[in-house]
């Protein structure tokens, strides 16, 4: 059975990589991403350093470049191109090594088992040592998960964990293009049918490393919940 076949494609796992000036730790990143995907999808969000031609020189399986849309906007591109390849299942992983890959198995499994269309890496369940989180992140999460839970009918427990695992079959291409996004694509999901589970997963952070995160990210988060709610209202 050769690479390309649908057959073989159902089966597989795409890590979409959203990349905005990570040449440093893309690297890395894929590097450790390897031993647990099948391809990997690089989105370089208008990123003016070195990102783009590093991803290239990995020999990865697609590299997408659009001009500075937002994370959320990278998700969505790069969801909807491993879709369109007719690929069945997708993981979301940031460039800057936050996200343990030893942690995909878990996120996978559900979906090759048929039990669940979104599976959500959870850094606030009792054995993923969240305490770990910055103070500000960890205080967000904990006060939005009622609001999202709400927006997607069913247990949110980590609104903001972007470490998701997705059949690509249940996403249906809306996606909030800023931060925040990851409350509104639980929602979308739930909104088409989909069920959502958890699986613990580390709050790990880079050493040295510099958060993109904090209340300057208050607006975006805010809309990603309008839309995340709009959608329980649909």
């Amino acid at each position: 059975m050769n690479a390309g076949s649908p057959d073989l494609k159902a089966s597989l796992c795409v890590a979409v990589i959203p990349a905005y000036r990570a040449a440093a730790t893309l690297g890395a990143t894929i590097a450790e991403l390897r031993p647990y995907v099948d391809r990997v999808c690089v989105v370089d969000d208008g990123s003016d350093d070195a990102t783009a031609a590093l991803a290239q020189r990995l020999g990865i399986w697609r590299l997408i470049r659009q001009r500075r849309l937002g994370p959320g906007a990278a998700v969505r591109a790069g969801l909807l191109s491993a879709a369109e390849a007719g690929y069945a299942f997708a993981v979301v992983v940031d460039a800057d090594g936050q996200m343990d890959p030893g942690c995909i198995p878990a996120l996978v499994a559900p979906l090759r088992a048929g039990v669940a269309d979104l599976v959500r890496g959870s850094r606030l369940h009792p054995s993923s040592g969240g305490d770990a989180m910055p103070r500000l992140r960890l205080a967000a999460a904990r006060a939005l998960r009622a609001p999202a839970s709400w927006c997607a009918g069913q247990p949110i427990e980590d609104p903001l964990s972007g470490f998701v695992a997705l059949r690509l079959s249940s996403f249906h291409g809306r996606l909030w293009s800023g931060f925040g996004y990851p409350m509104h694509l639980a929602a979308v999901v739930a909104a088409g049918g989909g069920r959502i589970v958890h699986s613990p997963v580390p709050a790990r952070y880079p050493k040295g490393g510099r958060s993109n995160h904090g209340l300057h990210r208050l607006p975006s988060v805010l809309a990603a919940f309008a839309r995340a709610a709009q959608e329980r209202l649909r």
